[in-house]
């Protein structure tokens, strides 16, 4: 693995950011004044691409068996931290194959760690899409993998009209939306772009957006916030009549506590949870009882809140001063459940230039199946939303 520049001039580059923004409608390019797109490419051998691929889609299917017994198992499912609107609506779900998925590999010294897993609503659409079409012939002696909009497109739900379910309130999610509004258009199909609240199902007759029934649903609100909606019951109905991507159900695995789950209880064979182990930190829930150990050995552990993204919530030990590590773990410990502590890991850094950025390889699954990639890179070894979006490519062999 390695960082390369791309072979594009300054102008011809920026002309293409132009493009992102536009065509693409990546509109949060630059955050807080800096452009978070950098004019490199993360190399990756074809070794390399094999395994972070393997390793993805073994996990994948494991992930499925682990879902499928905290689903039978009451006592388990109560640990995982959903929300109880949302375990009415996982109740009442439609089965189906469906599915997003992505998994940010981090390079260690002792192979690839995957500190959480991105099952519920995974980001990224419109850098994937737009890094292929873009950026594809700028890198020397190596192609972009994976398709990620073929394989959106190849794997649709039946249906002549697609719900677009999105977070209203954030240009950010707005912008996931319309990549894919564009991609379906491609198809013939139509497209309702809605907020989770805008849904009306009855007892009879198809599931309504802004009054327009629709075929299937994308989903990119996050799964836990359906407990601040009024519609529930219209949204039990309509997962019991069409496809939801993804279902709610994802929140098993988006869940942080799953990682303790399987660590202390019979969820899996002993090679599933060989595998789920090797590339994952150990992980425990926090308990007040062991606070002292957190705050004797703050290098050792990371917080996180069970549910949170893009670094919310996430408080790394080594990095906190210990005034506010002790403040952070007496705030943790008016509410353990929803919270759990992991070991920490120390990513490496590739070198680029005078500096080494710290890359986060994203695979995306759709079905199952290798779509594509979504790589960021910065220079903390902390991926958060202001981490730069870097185009993947492999070597050509």
């Amino acid at each position: 693995m390695r960082i390369e520049t791309l072979a594009v001039e300054p102008r011809q580059f920026a002309a293409l950011i132009d493009e992102l923004r536009f065509r693409y409608h990546k509109w949060d390019a630059y955050v807080s004044g800096m452009l978070r797109i950098l004019p490199e490419a993360l190399i990756i051998t074809p070794q390399e691409h094999e395994e972070a691929v393997a390793c993805c889609v073994r996990i994948h299917a494991v992930l499925g068996k682990a879902a499928a017994r905290v689903l039978e198992e009451p006592r388990w499912l109560a640990r995982l931290g959903i929300p109880p609107a949302a375990l009415e609506i996982i109740r009442a779900e439609k089965t189906h194959s469906h599915s997003i998925v992505r998994y940010d590999l981090i390079l260690t010294a002792s192979g690839w760690m995957i500190p959480e897993f991105n099952e519920d609503a995974p980001g990224g659409f419109n850098e994937s899409i737009a890094g292929r079409d873009l950026f594809a012939d700028l890198v020397d002696g190596a192609c972009v993998a994976g398709n990620f909009a073929r394989s959106f497109l190849d794997a649709l739900p039946p249906g002549e009209r697609a719900g677009l379910v999105y977070a209203t309130g954030y240009a950010e999610d707005l912008q996931h939306m319309l990549i894919m509004a564009d991609l379906l258009r491609e198809r013939g199909i139509e497209t309702v772009l809605a907020a989770p609240s805008h849904l009306t199902c009855g007892r009879f007759g198809r599931p309504r957006l802004l009054g327009e029934p629709v075929d299937w649903i994308l989903r990119f609100f996050p799964g836990e916030w359906y407990g601040y909606l009024d519609n529930i019951r219209d949204w039990c109905r309509a997962v019991a009549k069409i496809p939801v991507l993804n279902p709610l159900s994802r929140l098993v695995r988006q869940s942080k506590a799953l990682y303790a789950l399987w660590r202390d209880e019979p969820l899996l064979d002993e090679a599933d949870t060989a595998l789920l182990n090797q590339y994952t930190p150990h992980t425990e829930l926090f308990r007040t009882d062991r606070a002292s150990i957190y705050l004797s050995n703050r290098e050792q552990w990371v917080l996180k809140k069970i549910f949170g993204r893009m670094g919310d919530a996430v408080v790394i030990g080594r990095t906190c001063p210990p005034p506010l590590w002790e403040k952070t773990l007496a705030e943790a410990a008016k509410t353990p459940e929803a919270y759990v502590v992991q070991h920490a890991f120390v990513p490496l850094p590739i070198p680029d230039g005078t500096r080494g950025l710290f890359p986060a390889l994203g695979v995306y699954l759709v079905d199952g199946a290798f779509a594509g990639y979504y790589s960021r890179a910065d220079e903390l070894g902390f991926t958060t939303n202001e981490a730069c979006y870097v185009v993947t490519a492999v070597e050509n062999p």
